[in-house]
This record gives structure tokens, C-alpha cells and sequence, in this order.
């Protein structure tokens, strides 16, 4: 009896076992049962080719679900050497199985078909290899692709791949199960007589500035509404409008109720405050001096001294013009003039009324000399005298000297030997005042060999951990408010969206270049110094983004004296863990806004990143660059833009108040106590590069 059924039910291996125990295979032809397999001699009968003859076997019921393959030249006889068929063919009785009980690599190799969805394997069977396959738990293969459980056909949600039902054909999904209708604007979709009935998806943000719409292909957007009339929320600010996807109170509320014994002030929630104070004000009275706040209200203080240390005048105070003197008529006066006056401001002239007789005693009065070469001048012994200013500019190449009518006077000394501090130069010689010497500094700054170019510089976004550091160590807080954890300071994140575009614009088209020296790089104790540069000419085609380049530096990042730079950051290599810079770290930096370069300085520049080593080489870093920006020196920058180039319909008071509300002040920098400045982080990348040197 011949058997040569390529494909069969899953049971048919146990009926293989029959066969070989009653029958046989011509030695000619190779045995195959199951639902498809490639046998270990290289013969076709992959779970691929399966599929269509598979699907025959589906029709009639039933999924498959194994198969096996029996090698070239087996045969199978079940009875002794002359045992025959029923149709008298001969079967020969295979020799007892005394060769390899495992299969080779390469023989297991040429049984696998090649599909994710099937196990296959191979064992030893009359001495020669038999390949075997079997779907994989909740696997199925229809039309020659595997497919998972709950994969559903193409354009029709509720066919799906449920391998309990059928293995190599769709089947339909009950009534309730879940599918998904490809439409990305629904959701919760529920199959129903074999339709995918889906909820429409609902797309809020709950943020009146962007815009709730929804792509089937891409599902929720939210675009931005900018100019929209909306409320932030504060009951400090007017005439809110949406920019950037966030509501910015344009016009802050004017709380000064023009009271000076309030302090005026405005609360988020509740609006204008105004409390009363102790300060100084005036009640409106000539007649009263140092005039206090009380209970919101100017309470008068003491009366005036009105007296004008002249005898000969009556001192009076008038609650509208204050103190005034009137003349005294007296035998010892002419005028407001005493007949007894010296004109010496050192002596108290008195006068006796019924003799006018005139009497002079000295004084010890603040006077005045006329000398402008004295200072602190009095009288002492009836005459007026000062001390005598010291006159020194501590300049060797001027004569200091003191006009009685100018004061001090530095005149130019002649062509004397001077020094003017300048150790590259020689020959220094006094001229026209000023210490001059012959030459020039000699000194030429000489730079490591590992350097790193910033390829990309982008604000972190907000305050969380990936995005900035903890610059203040106190886990407790974090910036911006509203977008922070973790201790994480990075308060000019809040800007990000406004400003990162044209950052990257600036880095990409070589407008902004930072350049890294890595001095004296190795494992332990490093120094980092920063600069800013541009790429040496003699490599003017060199990809700045993607090759290693040649670059100059700016002279003015170096110490002209020393030739060091002014930016240095010491720190720490670890592995691959960099960590450098500190309190004494401070780099320019341009921060684009609205389109405006505010030059600004970052205080305090620390940096964290991981570098690729090969070797002591570093190939390429990636890390955060985070500091400070103190809030007066942003205000001061943005005052400092000429106000033709504002956007329009912005100005600087404008621009100003947006920042003022969009940045919070959360770093002190000056160790005040008070709170200045605002955390900035940095994401930065960068890539080989060397420094040929200045520009």
C-alpha cells in the first residue's frame, strides 16, 4: 500500500504510525503527512505552499494544525522479508535503526519553512531526517501570511484570525467582541452580524487656545488658536490672548488706588489688594514734619523748626507755604540785617536792645572756606578751615595737584619710565598721561587636541527629569510650576515652543557655534573650557552637522594677559558620566524670542552628559548644558533691541510683560536670598572637532 498524501488533518501523524507498522512507501517516492512541511533533502512542501491545500482541508471542517515530512527513499514493510500488499506488491523491512538519533545543524536548518507562525522541527526516523511543523499557540496562516489571534482581514474588522474556530481561513467574530474599524477618530469598537460598530472618539484638550480636531489617518490635533480672547485665569491681567497654545494676560491689572498709605498689590484670585502701611506721606499741612501712615490714612506729624537762628526776624509757619520769617522791629536790627553782623559765619554777634551795643563770640558752625582743595570745613577759633583733600589718581604718568577753585587736578607728567601692567610689552613710557609700551602680547593660546562642536542646542521642555538639572540641589522644588518634578530647575522651558525653532535654525546654518575643549581628558579630574568660534576658512566646505571640522575661536572668550579662557568649567569624568562647571561658570548666550536675539549671560553653567569613548577619545556627547538668567539682565536685553526691528504690533513693554508672566524667577544668583533669576537647560549633542585657532 503506497501513502503519499501531501496534505492531511492534524491527526493523520498517528495514522502515519499505522501505516508503518501494515505498510510502506516506494523507496522512489518520499511519504509526506500533515499540514505541510519542507523536508530535511531540500523537497518543497513548505506550510506556504500549505496554505492552498490547507484551505481544501478547511472546507471540509476542520483547521490545520501539525505536519510532517518523510525523508527521500524511506520505506516501510510490515511484515517479514516476504511480505507483500494486498496487491502483491513487495515491502521491504527497514534494518534496525543503529545510525544518528539527533538531526545536523544544516538538517535542521532545511526544515525550517520559514513563517513566525509555525514551531518547526526535526527528528530521526528510519536514519534519515523528518521535518515537523506546528502552528504556534494562537497563530494561523491564511493566504500564505501568519497572522496573530484577533488580527483582523483587511477592510473588514469583524474576520478575524481565532485559531480555536479554523487556522488557515478568516472567521467571523461573535457578537461583543472587540475590533478596530482603522479609523483613528473611534474607539470602543464592538462587532455586531459581522460589522465593526465603533464610538466617535472625543478630542479635548480641555485648553481654549488649540483648536480639537481629528484625522481618521492621524486621530486627535490640537493646533493653535493664537489671537483668541481668553482667560489665564489670574485676575491680575487684562485682555488675555491665546499664543502658542497658551492664554497670556497682555495687560496687567492697574491696582494703584492713589493712596500712599496702601500697599498696592494683586492677588491671582481674587484681584486687587491694597493694604494698609506705615509709611512716610505727607497730609498736606506745611506746618508738620515726618507726616506717618495710619489705619490708611496721612496722620500729621510734629510741627516744623522754623527758627532761622536770625534775631532779627520773626519765624512764623503757615499750613499752606511753611515756615516764612518776618522782620523784627528792634534798635538792634536794619531790616532782617543785626547792626552787630560781622560777616563771620564763626562767630554768634549778639546785641544788647537798649544799648545796642554789639558782642561777638566764636562758634564751632559748619562753614565754608572757599577752598575747593578742603572738605568737612569748621569753624574753630573764629576762622573757617577743612581738612585737605588728598589728591592721587594713582596714575605715575600725571602730576597731582589742587586748584583752590577746581579741586584736584591731574595733569599729563611729562616722558617718565612707567609700567603699564602689560607683561608682553617693554620700554614703557609715560605720553599725553597714559603708560604706553613697545610691542605687542607674544603670547599664543595653545588648545587640546579633543574638542567637541555643539550639532544641536534646543531649551529643554519644562522642568522634568531628561529635560534639566537640579541647579539649586533642593529636590523639593522645580520650574516652571504649572510642567516640573523631581527638583528639576528649568523655568525658561516655558519659552521652548517659541523658541527652539530658531535656535536650531541658528545652530544648523552656523549663526551660533559652541565649541567644548577637553583638556587634559582622562578618567578623574577634567577641565572643560567653553568658546565660540567659526569654521577655519581652509575647510570652508566641511559639514559642520555631520563631519569633523576646523574651527577658530573668538579672541574675545580668551584672557588677552594669560591667553585662557574665560569660560572654564572643571568637573568630573566617570566611565562615560561627565559632570562639570559650577558657581564660577558663566557663558553669553543668544535666546531667541519672537524672532529677537536677546543677548544674555548664564550664570553658574553646569553641564551633565554621557560621552562615547574610544579608547581616551571622545567621539560624540550628549547631555544638558543648564544655568541661570537673571530676570533684570532679560528685561535689560530686550530693552536694549532697536524698536525697528520688533514684530509688529509688539512692542518692548509687550514683550516684556509676556515674559514676566511666562518666566518665573527662581534662582537666586547673587546670594541675597532673593529670588533673580530664571533656571535655563539646555539639551545639547555634539561631535568631534578641532581648534586651528583665533579668528
Amino acid at each position: 500500500m503506497m501513502i503519499n498524501s501531501r496534505w492531511t488533518k492534524g491527526w493523520t501523524a498517528l495514522v502515519v504510525a499505522g501505516v508503518v507498522a501494515l505498510g510502506g512507501c516506494a523507496e522512489d517516492e518520499p511519504a509526506t503527512v500533515g499540514a505541510g512541511s519542507t523536508d530535511a533533502s531540500g523537497s518543497d512542501t513548505s506550510a506556504a505552499d500549505a496554505a492552498q491545500d490547507a484551505a481544501v482541508a478547511e472546507d471540509s471542517g476542520g483547521g490545520v494544525t501539525d505536519g510532517m515530512a518523510f525523508p527521500d527513499g524511506a520505506s516501510v514493510d510490515t511484515g517479514g522479508s516476504d511480505a507483500t500488499t494486498a496487491d502483491s506488491d513487495p515491502v521491504d523491512v527497514p534494518p534496525v535503526d543503529t545510525g544518528p538519533t539527533e538531526c545536523t545543524a544544516d538538517e535542521k536548518k532545511a526544515c525550517s519553512d520559514g513563517l513566525d507562525c509555525t514551531e518547526d522541527s526535526c527528528t530521526i526516523a528510519w536514519g534519515k531526517p523528518l521535518c515537523a511543523w506546528k502552528f504556534k499557540p494562537g497563530a494561523c496562516l491564511i493566504g500564505g501570511l501568519c497572522r496573530q489571534k484577533g488580527d483582523a482581514k483587511p477592510g473588514d474588522a469583524c474576520a478575524q484570525c481565532l485559531p480555536d474556530q479554523a487556522t488557515t481561513t478568516w472567521s467571523v467574530a461573535a457578537d461583543g467582541a472587540a475590533c478596530d474599524d482603522g479609523d483613528l477618530c473611534t474607539w470602543n469598537g464592538k462587532c455586531a452580524g459581522k460589522k465593526c460598530n465603533s464610538e466617535v472618539l472625543k478630542c479635548d484638550d480641555q485648553n481654549p487656545c488649540t483648536a480639537d480636531v481629528c484625522d481618521p489617518k492621524k486621530g486627535c490635533g490640537y493646533p493653535f488658536k493664537d489671537g483668541l480672547a481668553c482667560d489665564d485665569g489670574s485676575a491680575c491681567s487684562q485682555k488675555d490672548l491665546c499664543a502658542q497654545g497658551k492664554c497670556i494676560g497682555n495687560s496687567p491689572l492697574n491696582c494703584n488706588d492713589g493712596n500712599p498709605c496702601t500697599d498696592d498689590a494683586c492677588d491671582l484670585a481674587k484681584g486687587c489688594t491694597h493694604t494698609d502701611n506705615s509709611a512716610l506721606c505727607v497730609d498736606g499741612d506745611a506746618c508738620t514734619v515726618e507726616d506717618t501712615c495710619k489705619s490708611g490714612s496721612c496722620k500729621s506729624g510734629a510741627a516744623p523748626n522754623c527758627d532761622d537762628g536770625n534775631a532779627c526776624t520773626l519765624d512764623i509757619c503757615d499750613k499752606g507755604a511753611g515756615c516764612y520769617h518776618l522782620a523784627l522791629q528792634s534798635p538792634c536790627c536794619l531790616g532782617q540785617t543785626s547792626i552787630c553782623d560781622d560777616q563771620n559765619p564763626c562767630t554768634t554777634d549778639d546785641c544788647d536792645p537798649k544799648t545796642t551795643k554789639c558782642g561777638h563770640s566764636d562758634n564751632t558752625a559748619v562753614c565754608d572756606d572757599g577752598s575747593a582743595c578742603t572738605s568737612s570745613d569748621t569753624c574753630k577759633k573764629g576762622s573757617c578751615a577743612g581738612t585737605a583733600k588728598t589728591c592721587d589718581d594713582k596714575n605715575p604718568c600725571t602730576a597731582d595737584q589742587c586748584d583752590p577753585k577746581k579741586g584736584c587736578v591731574f595733569a599729563p607728567a611729562g616722558s617718565s619710565q612707567c609700567d603699564d601692567g602689560n607683561p608682553c610689552t617693554n620700554n614703557d613710557v609715560c605720553g599725553a598721561g597714559v603708560c604706553k609700551g613697545v610691542g605687542q602680547c607674544a603670547c599664543t593660546p595653545t588648545f587640546a587636541k579633543q574638542v567637541q562642536k555643539l550639532t544641536y542646542i534646543q531649551i529643554g521642555d519644562g522642568g522634568k527629569p531628561g529635560q534639566g538639572l537640579d541647579l539649586d540641589a533642593n529636590p523639593k522644588t522645580c520650574a516652571p510650576a504649572d510642567s516640573c518634578s523631581g527638583g528639576i530647575d528649568n523655568s525658561l522651558g516655558s519659552v521652548a515652543s517659541i523658541a527652539n525653532k530658531p535656535l536650531l535654525q541658528a545652530v544648523d546654518n552656523g549663526s551660533l557655534n559652541f565649541l567644548f575643549e577637553l583638556k587634559d581628558f582622562k578618567q578623574g579630574p577634567v577641565n572643560l573650557a567653553l568658546y565660540t568660534g567659526k569654521l577655519d576658512p581652509k575647510n570652508a566646505s566641511c559639514d559642520p552637522q555631520k563631519a569633523s571640522c576646523l574651527w577658530q575661536v573668538d579672541p574675545k572668550m580668551l584672557d588677552p594677559q594669560k591667553c585662557l579662557a574665560l569660560v572654564q568649567m572643571p568637573g568630573q569624568l566617570a566611565g562615560t558620566l561627565l559632570k562639570a562647571g559650577g558657581p564660577n561658570s558663566n557663558f553669553p548666550f543668544t535666546l531667541p524670542i519672537q524672532g529677537l536675539p536677546l543677548v544674555v549671560t548664564i550664570y553658574g553653567a553646569r553641564i551633565e552628559a554621557t560621552v562615547q569613548l574610544q579608547g581616551d577619545q571622545v567621539t560624540a556627547f550628549d547631555g544638558i548644558l543648564a544655568g541661570a538668567v537673571p530676570k533684570a539682565s532679560l528685561m535689560a536685553a530686550i530693552d536694549a533691541l532697536p524698536d525697528e526691528g520688533l514684530p509688529a504690533g509688539l512692542d518692548k513693554a509687550t514683550i516684556k510683560g509676556l515674559l514676566e508672566v511666562l518666566v518665573e524667577s527662581d534662582m537666586d544668583t547673587n546670594g541675597d536670598g532673593v529670588k533673580d533669576s530664571a533656571s535655563i537647560a539646555l539639551k545639547i549633542k555634539g561631535i568631534s572637532a578641532s581648534i586651528s585657532g583665533l579668528y
